[in-house]
């Protein structure tokens, strides 16, 4: 199919005394059934631009897409089953599949290009594009009354070999007998053969129901569609979920031993102390509420654990397990007691091994580079004092 001596896309030969011809290379057959195509182009004034119109997407339309517009055109003469029957390489509206229909029968210019790149398919590519051209209306009016009745329980190959070489004028050159006979099992599958009939929806006054699919979802027997049961599999989940729920007994059991709550520091300003927490450790990243009278402070290991965990707050790993711990007395004064391997840091002088020092309100602490201000709840530790005071008092008297 040859495109060389197009016109004007302005005059479309569907309008009677066009003195216009189309283009010399397109079959006859197919330009007279230009008449029975819709007109779906706008009619406006002709513009400076038209032609850019259809240049904009001369690149989105392949060889292959062209070619397959052109043979399906050529055998069903409806756009409209052409844009559903026919794949092409991406998404092509109705509207543009028409403006490239008169394109490529009016535009000199697209019109050479795209027949040049037809030319140029290698014969292998053709023969794929051809034979995927739809089923026009005369090819399924012919496969319908090819006399073989839907209920036949075989159906000959060699049956639609002769039909098609009877008709070979309605039927595509490319369609071969497996293609009639796959398109026949279509229209006996879609009902669509003339000794078949849809059944008619029953009549209101009629009781009868049609079962849909929700319907059928409901007799479905969810147990019929079960797994047997995996009796070692449920087995280790039971013990999994036993070993669970001691773990969690155990914790909720050590929840009161618990001396120091570890928070995270946010930037929002919140109240240090409350009435339980006698002083805070406060770091960078966390701070640590201390509860009760002494507290260890160090590395937590696997098998050893300290009230106050390092960890938490950076790189520990120069921290001993104990590495220190901070005491009460009972006249309301705090001591840190290094019982570490390296110096504690107090106030910027060095506590070493055995040594103690006192801690005020404020006092800078570091361990191994991580630093921290230990704060007192000056409140709770004044009651506390004067608590002792009073026993004191009572006791003596």
């Amino acid at each position: 199919t040859q495109v060389e001596a197009p016109r004007s896309r302005n005059t479309s030969l569907c309008e009677p005394g066009g003195s216009s011809t189309p283009s010399q290379g397109l079959d006859p057959g197919l330009v007279n059934s230009c008449q029975a195509l819709p007109d779906l182009r706008v009619k406006k004034k002709k513009k400076k631009g038209r032609r850019e119109g259809a240049m904009k997407d001369l690149g989105r339309w392949k060889a292959t897409d062209d070619l397959a517009l052109i043979t399906a055109v050529g055998q069903t003469k409806d756009l409209g089953s052409v844009i559903k029957g026919v794949k092409f390489s991406c998404h092509f509206s109705l509207a543009e599949v028409q403006e490239r229909w008169y394109a490529l029968m009016y535009d000199p210019v697209i019109s050479k290009l795209a027949m040049e790149a037809v030319r140029n398919l290698p014969q292998e590519v053709v023969h794929r594009v051809t034979k995927a051209t739809p089923f026009s209306k005369e090819e399924e009016d012919a496969i319908a009354s090819c006399g073989i009745k839907s209920t036949a329980a075989t159906v000959d190959l060699a049956h639609f070999e002769s039909l098609r070489s009877s008709q070979a004028t309605v039927f595509h050159p490319t369609r071969t007998a497996r293609a009639l006979l796959t398109h026949w099992q279509y229209m006996k599958q879609y009902s669509l053969l003339p000794d078949q009939a849809v059944q008619p929806l029953p009549k209101q006054e009629n009781a009868q129901h049609i079962l849909n699919f929700h319907d059928g979802e409901e007799q479905v027997v969810d147990s019929e569609l079960m797994d047997p049961p995996d009796l070692k599999l449920n087995s280790e989940l039971a013990i999994v979920d036993r070993m669970a729920k001691k773990e969690i007994r155990r914790l909720e059991a050590e929840v009161g031993k618990w001396s120091i709550v570890v928070e995270q520091v946010t930037g929002q300003p919140s109240p240090d102390f409350d009435n339980q927490t006698l002083a805070v450790l406060r770091g960078r990243l966390v701070r640590y509420l201390m509860r009760s009278r002494e507290i260890t402070v160090g590395r937590a290991a696997q098998e050893h654990t300290v009230d106050v965990d390092l960890t938490l707050e950076g790189p520990a790993s120069k921290v001993s397990r104990k590495q220190a711990v901070i005491k009460l007395t009972n006249s309301g004064e705090f001591y840190l007691a290094n019982e570490g391997s390296r110096p504690v840091m107090v106030n910027g002088k060095a506590i070493i091994t055995g040594e103690m020092a006192r801690l005020a309100n404020n006092t800078v602490v570091e361990f191994c580079n991580l630093r921290f201000v230990f704060l007192i709840n000056l409140e709770l530790i004044e009651a506390i004092r004067t608590e002792a005071a009073k026993n004191q008092f009572v006791a003596k008297q």
